[in-house]
């Protein structure tokens, strides 16, 4: 009598990439409304994403080259950086310039 488990069965790890877009894609639904940083920051998987490192930043760059974005938060946390000057600190448009171009100062491609 043949057994249910004879077929093999692949599993794929996800890619580096591939995670990041799952986990921004739940952090982006789980706080389209919430109105409180503290919250959007410790969101479980804004965490898991400051947790994979250096090896995201490239893809939080391209995201924040397409447009502006939340991840300006995630960036200081993994790089140890802060390329925004104190006027334009909670301005996410300016923000996004600044690590943009500390992106491109530190040779980094996306």
């Amino acid at each position: 009598m043949p057994l249910l488990n004879d077929a093999v069965t692949t599993i794929t790890p996800e890619t580096l990439e591939q995670r990041f877009r799952r986990l921004d894609a739940i952090w982006r639904k789980e706080t389209a409304y919430q109105s409180s940083s503290a919250k959007i920051k410790s969101h479980p998987a804004f965490r898991e994403v400051i947790g994979m490192g250096d090896a995201v930043v490239p893809l939080l760059l391209r995201d924040l080259q397409s447009s502006a974005s939340l991840w300006v938060w995630a960036l200081p946390e993994i790089t140890s950086a802060d390329p925004v000057v104190p006027q334009d600190q909670g301005k996410i448009d300016k923000m996004t310039e600044s690590w943009l171009r500390w992106g491109k100062d530190q040779g980094l491609t996306w």
